[in-house]
């Protein structure tokens, strides 16, 4: 279809600028990374690990303690409190014994994860 009108003839000699300019500045490298019309995306990713060691909060056995009254006082889970203190029967806690009480949560952390990546 042959260009018959000035409009026509006016956005093909614009189509022909731009893509001439297009190309000499590409060529050139005078495009800088600031210009808004540079269409482009930047990720940046950074992994920052922070751990802060508490101590152990520890407890000794006062006369009349249950290992019970012992978990809801600190608020800990009392099968957690056993396992951490290797007692095995909740019932026969005696005065004088020095519990390690585990964190507030209940987790517990014995060993690091051994679970391997599919």
């Amino acid at each position: 279809m042959p260009l018959r009108g000035r409009i026509q003839w006016s956005l093909l000699a614009t189509t022909l600028v731009s893509g001439i300019l297009a190309f000499v500045f590409a060529a050139r490298g005078d495009v800088r990374p600031d210009d808004p019309s540079v269409i482009g995306s930047t990720t940046t990713t950074s992994t920052t690990t922070t751990t802060v060691y508490t101590a152990p909060v520890r407890y000794v056995v006062q006369r009349g303690d249950t290992l019970y009254s012992i978990a809801e006082t600190f608020r800990v889970d009392m099968r957690a409190l056993m396992d951490l203190n290797d007692i095995t029967d909740p019932d026969r806690v005696e005065a004088g014994w020095e519990l390690v009480m585990p964190p507030a949560t209940g987790f517990v952390a014995i060993a690091p994860s051994t679970t391997m990546k599919p």
